[in-house]
């Protein structure tokens, strides 16, 4: 999710408020009398739980005719599980996945277009253009909620050292280095969502997919190559997803955590300590980060079009979903809620600010080639954590990688 984000490694069912909850990879669209709604929103994180609940309870509040069949489907699957169903016309009514395989969806012929109904929203204009998802002049997909990606840490330990926030990369480097290893210095995860994790860093030194350079590369890989060989960051982060990350960092003993806003309900809910937020610190170029959200999508093989759109109104598009998305940690992206009293929150305001280095998780300029770049360059950035790859090594065999998938 709430991202882009939240790829929980705890695997339950979701909380159904109106029928009851299918198991991972079961419910289809072959119901015509309910509403299936697959999901990566997995229930061992407090503010997760409680959003998926919200998200039921909000459907049941719009009382709509067909009842929700609300089924939780393990992020790294999801797609795939789609399009398998899709090759026996069944699947999902509707369901989210985080952005990157649109056209891959599209071309398989796993979703269908729902601008007809689009067109007849009556809050459509609340909805910015650039949440709703269109491919060939046609909605494939909207966006009730914006994510992007910065730098937490931790107040108390760094006024114990007397470290102020990093806006560069060499500040957090001297932060790290000051704190040694009476803490884990800083949490990067080495799995999840292709190079989300990753290209916050690789661009601060100047990478970019469209002129893939090894030595920019190489100089990203380095730096945290460093910071791992010295135990500012444990080996085993290699093996971590954002959510495992930022578990730890909420336990109260690492300093720093690159996560996302969509953990700030779970740093309410679950940190004991006073946490702050600043961009992802600068290196030789400006860190950009990735503006995304959960993409909303309708199965292509849905037996009621009109049904499956009023759930996405009702859950994404509607004041109560996306305010129920803010308090779990999301940005609403309706218009007529951005001067609510959630979005002046001081930690929001530091993702916003991270947003004017942000970039379409979709690059302009790629197709489905795409996720085969972003591939090996996030298998890199792991092999680097875990001290299984030279950064130069790594960053060689990313770029060819790279080059053979743009041709």
């Amino acid at each position: 999710m709430i991202s882009a984000k939240l790829r929980s490694v705890a695997a339950a069912v979701a909380l159904c408020a109106l029928a009851a909850c299918g198991t991972s990879g079961s419910g289809g669209s072959g119901n015509v009398n309910q509403v299936t709604f697959w999901h990566y929103y997995a229930q061992g994180i407090p503010a997760t739980a409680k959003f998926t609940k919200d998200l039921n309870d909000i459907y049941a509040k719009a009382k709509l005719p067909k009842p929700l069949n609300s089924v939780y489907v393990p992020g790294e699957q999801l797609t795939q599980k789609v399009i398998a169903t899709a090759a026996s016309k069944q699947g999902p009514d509707i369901f989210v996945q985080g952005g990157a395989d649109l056209l891959q969806l599209i071309k398989a012929g796993a979703i269908t277009d729902f601008t007809a109904q689009y067109d007849k929203f009556k809050d459509k204009d609340q909805i910015p253009d650039s949440a709703v998802i269109r491919q060939d002049g046609k909605v494939y997909g909207v966006q009730g909620f914006s994510n992007t990606t910065a730098l937490w840490y931790n107040k108390k330990i760094l006024a114990e050292f007397g470290i102020a926030p990093p806006a560069t990369m060499d500040e957090l480097t001297a932060a790290l280095e000051k704190i040694g290893k009476k803490y884990i210095g800083i949490g990067l995860p080495g799995q999840g969502d292709q190079d989300v994790n990753p290209f916050s860093f690789i661009t601060a030194y100047g990478f970019d997919y469209a002129k893939p350079d090894a030595a920019a590369l190489e100089n990203a890989f380095k730096l945290v190559g460093g910071w791992a060989e010295k135990g500012y960051v444990p080996r085993d982060a290699a093996t971590w997803t954002p959510d495992v990350a930022f578990q730890k960092f909420a336990a109260g003993g690492m300093a720093f955590v690159l996560g996302g806003n969509w953990q700030y309900g779970n740093a309410k809910k679950t940190a004991s300590f006073e946490y702050g937020v600043v961009p992802v610190p600068n290196g030789t170029a400006p860190a950009k980060v990735y503006q995304f959200g959960d993409n909303v999508h309708m199965s292509a093989f849905t037996k009621d079009k009109d049904a499956a759109f009023n759930a996405i109104a009702a859950m994404f598009l509607s004041k109560d979903g996306e305010l129920a998305a803010l308090e779990a940690g999301s940005m609403p992206v309706r218009k007529d809620l951005a001067d609510t009293k959630g979005m002046q929150d001081p930690i929001y305001s530091q993702f916003l600010k991270a947003l004017q280095n942000g970039v379409p998780y979709l690059l302009p300029g790629f197709g489905t080639e795409l996720t085969q770049m972003r591939t090996p360059v996030t298998e890199a950035w792991s092999a680097v954590l875990a001290g299984q790859s030279a950064p130069k090594d790594a960053a060689a065999t990313a770029v060819a990688a790279i080059q053979r998938a743009a041709k």
